[in-house]
């Protein structure tokens, strides 16, 4: 399965839910276009969905919190599952990125 991604607004911060698979760039063309049209910069990934991930995510993930911070937001993770949270930890990215087991959770560091 390709990469899909869906946006809400919950107050003045984006949810993008991911579903499916980063593992190559033409993972995340559209993602990527699709973040550069966000009209806020507070955003949340949920990777409620997401079963598979490498350097191509990490990197756009890395990418989209430096376009956040760049424009007075943040960039926070949400619900990764085990391997994705174990992936993070190897490569040390859970001391880049702040992540949280709910959405709730990460809306609530926003506030």
């Amino acid at each position: 399965m390709n990469l899909t991604f869906s946006t809400t607004i919950e107050g003045d911060c984006s949810i993008v839910k991911l579903c499916g698979k980063i593992l190559s760039d033409g993972d995340i063309e559209d993602l990527s276009s699709h973040i550069d049209q966000l009209s806020n910069w507070k955003v949340i990934f949920d990777l409620t969905e997401l079963t598979h991930i490498n350097s191509t995510g990490i990197s756009v993930f890395v990418k989209t919190m430096t376009k956040c911070r760049i424009n007075h937001g943040d960039l926070f993770i949400s619900n990764p599952n085990k391997m994705i949270n174990q992936l993070f930890e190897i490569t040390k990215m859970n001391e880049v990125f702040s992540i949280y087991d709910s959405n709730e959770a990460a809306l609530n560091q926003f506030k």
